[in-house]
């Protein structure tokens, strides 16, 4: 059956206007069929925006420098000493010492095993007697590394430190002589820093 108003469009020969009333039956239809989407007379929402990543802050590391140590900023001993607890710092040492053993008692066992293997083919006389003292070396040092920071790690867990900061441990009027010392320091470790990188790659060539 045929509205009024379409009959009306049609006598006055409005072909715009039946276009119109069309398109707007079709948008309430499909509302109608659809309860769930946006209402003909509310406009569409806009497409979700594409999340933009956060930019790094300088707490963050690029994934090349996570793995690659000689590129990444050294830690500031200067602010660590000055902005956390001493009971903080004993933790982080003791954490890192422990993942730095357990890394090589990890490579110490696989050199181990390894070596076992091969002195077993060299019985057979598959192999050479070179590989396996080269091998053997190789584990005794991965061994004695293991057990030095082991040893550090017992020698940290150990030691008793008071509650709060090091300056407050410090009487005041020493406060300027304490942050020279440490200054002083802070640039010998940037210093054994740049040594060791520096040894590092020489040997590499």
């Amino acid at each position: 059956m045929v509205s009024a108003s379409l009959r009306r469009r049609l006598r006055a020969g409005s072909l715009t206007g039946l276009r119109r009333w069309l398109a707007d039956r079709l948008i309430r239809w499909a509302a109608v069929m659809e309860p769930d989407g946006p209402s003909p007379s509310e406009p569409a929402p806009p497409p979700p925006q594409p999340k933009l990543m956060a930019p790094r802050t300088s707490l963050g590391e690029p994934p090349l420098m996570a793995s690659c140590p000689g590129l990444r900023e050294p830690l500031s001993v200067e602010d660590a000493v000055l902005r956390r607890d001493l009971s903080l710092l004993k933790r982080e040492a003791a954490d890192a010492l422990a993942a730095l053993g357990s890394a090589h008692a990890l490579v110490a066992s696989a050199r181990l095993a390894e070596v076992q293997s091969l002195r077993e083919r060299l019985r057979d006389g598959e192999e050479g007697g070179d590989r396996l003292m080269a091998l053997a070396g190789d584990y005794q040092g991965w061994q004695a590394d293991q057990v030095r920071l082991f040893d550090a790690l017992a020698l940290v867990m150990r030691m008793r430190v008071p509650s709060g900061r090091t300056l407050e441990q410090v009487d005041t009027g020493l406060h300027n002589e304490a942050r020279r010392h440490l200054e002083s320091l802070s640039v010998e470790y940037q210093r054994m820093l740049l040594s060791e990188q520096m040894g590092g790659t020489s040997a590499e060539r």
